[in-house]
């Protein structure tokens, strides 16, 4: 019996139909990734199915299988007590949140397979699916399935509304009480260092498992490819994160092909994920010639690694792709992440939040105090009480632009993070441009000692490095402390 509910294959979805005088013209969704949801033995289950269809117009394919992933425990759920959807009453939802609660890791039994918050979001899930299947298949009489009305349904909720976004919600009384909603915060530099020193550990061929090392006893070389192509894609990895504030999604799909002359151009070319579009509309992203150079200095390792490969008669690397995995297939999104979340584990951070999320947080919240400065140099407003509705708007849409937000309403709470920073730094210009220094004398330290360490030299002469490195690291530490923003 397979872990998982529902196969994912791309298709081609019509939604209209015009008549012409030369005949129908039919317009079609593509949809990469569609979920087809089966039940636990294997047999198809259709109403599941038509959910999807029926709102697939509505979602990217990435969302459908968020959505396909949160309705496996409702399948499993009714599969296993032998009960129809139609069924489901307030007690079922109670006892399906006691599972989803109760349920512990395989790795550790210590811990919670999810957390509260990940349980509303699965039977936030499930309410919306039985609300839909409520209007299209409940026909018992005046009897409801689901409603907001207490006594007139088998399942009772409640309606309510999202501040920030506008947008309705509902509540179940079996839902958790919900973990800390706090908004995560930027990702600290220190994190970011020392990924970055991991980053340079992990690809040193000493710090090879010993089994790793002996499945390229015959092909040095190619080992020796993939180390350095792994510790140069992370390294680009997190140079965008920093730089740009993608998402994971953004970054795997970057063609490599609209880049090949990125030193003139100086735009990176990004594919805008969550805008609900069969083709991820591509927004500009200009950067400088520094930038430039970073990016070019990447796509010629990534050229050298594909040559290398094909030496080595592999020819599963594709041409666009601007990640590869170390065998040289393409890297997917998930993947991405994960290889993040090892790299946190591999810095010393296991037991902190730290996660790809937040350098987009850090980014956003630094592209606002910038275009709030300037919008405050240019107004002559300089006391937050002189900012009006509109101004916070002008700020934020420019912002979007980068960022890709189709809204600028999930936005609103970098502004309270901007002014906080302005606060404490006063003169944030200059402080902006030397927090900016202190990055990239950190990235070509790192890249000096990662050198270095590759060179044959006297142990006096490592010791030596070591100590340098650790001088310069204590000072630029104690300067982040200076500028950390306080959020």
């Amino acid at each position: 019996m397979s872990s998982q509910l529902f196969n994912v294959r791309a298709v081609n979805f019509p939604y209209s139909v015009m008549f012409l005088s030369d005949g129908p013209h039919i317009s079609s969704q593509h949809i990469e990734c569609f979920p087809f949801m089966s039940w636990p033995d294997g047999r198809p289950c259709e109403i599941i199915n038509m959910y999807f269809i029926d709102i697939a117009h509505t979602t990217t394919g990435e969302t459908l299988k968020n959505v396909a992933s949160k309705l496996t425990h409702v399948v499993r759920y009714c599969w296993k007590e032998k009960i129809a959807f139609s069924a489901l009453t307030d007690g079922d939802f109670h006892e399906l949140s006691n599972r989803l609660i109760s349920e512990k890791s395989n790795r550790d039994p210590q811990k919670s397979v999810r957390n509260h918050n990940t349980v509303r979001s699965i039977l936030g899930q499930i309410i919306s699916f039985l609300f839909w299947y409520n209007d299209n298949f409940f026909l018992f009489g005046d009897a409801k399935l689901i409603s907001e009305s207490s006594g007139s349904s088998q399942i009772t909720v409640e309606r309510h509304k999202n501040p920030y976004t506008k947008r309705f919600y509902f509540l179940h009384r079996a839902m958790p009480k919900p973990n800390s909603t706090d908004p995560k915060t930027p990702i600290g530099s220190p994190i970011i260092e020392a990924i970055e020193d991991a980053i340079n550990e992990l690809s040193l061929l000493e710090k090879q498992p010993e089994p790793f090392r002996r499945r390229f006893q015959k092909q040095p070389m190619l080992l020796s490819a993939q180390l350095e192509y792994m510790r140069a894609r992370r390294k680009f990895m997190v140079w965008l994160l920093k730089r740009t504030g993608l998402r994971p999604s953004e970054m795997v799909a970057i063609d490599v092909s609209l880049h090949s002359n990125i030193l003139n151009k100086r735009i990176l070319f990004i594919p805008t994920r969550k805008q609900r579009k069969d083709v991820a509309p591509l927004r500009e992203f200009p950067i400088t010639l520094k930038d430039a150079g970073v990016v070019q200095r990447y796509l010629l390792t990534l050229q050298k690694y594909r040559v290398t490969l094909a030496a080595h008669n592999s020819s599963n690397h594709p041409e666009n792709s601007l990640f590869l995995s170390a065998s040289g297939g393409n890297v997917e999104k998930s993947s991405l992440e994960r290889d993040f979340a090892r790299l946190v584990v591999a810095a010393g951070y296991k037991d902190t939040r730290a996660c790809i999320s937040m350098f987009r947080h850090r980014f956003i919240t630094i592209e606002v105090l910038v275009h709030l400065k300037e919008f405050m140099r240019e107004t002559k407003k300089h006391e937050r009480n002189l900012m009006t509705h509109a101004d916070y708007i002008s700020i934020l849409k420019r912002v979007a632009v980068k960022t890709g937000h189709s809204s600028i309403q999930s936005l609103w709470y970098y502004i309270d993070l901007a002014w906080a920073e302005i606060n404490v730094w006063g003169n944030v210009d200059k402080a902006i441009a030397r927090h900016a220094a202190a990055d990239r004398l950190s990235e070509q330290l790192r890249e000096l000692k990662h050198r270095l360490n590759g060179k044959n030299g006297t142990g006096r002469e490592r010791k030596l490095i070591e100590w340098i490195t650790h001088e310069l690291d204590e000072i630029l530490g104690q300067a982040r402390k200076d500028l950390a923003p306080a959020t």
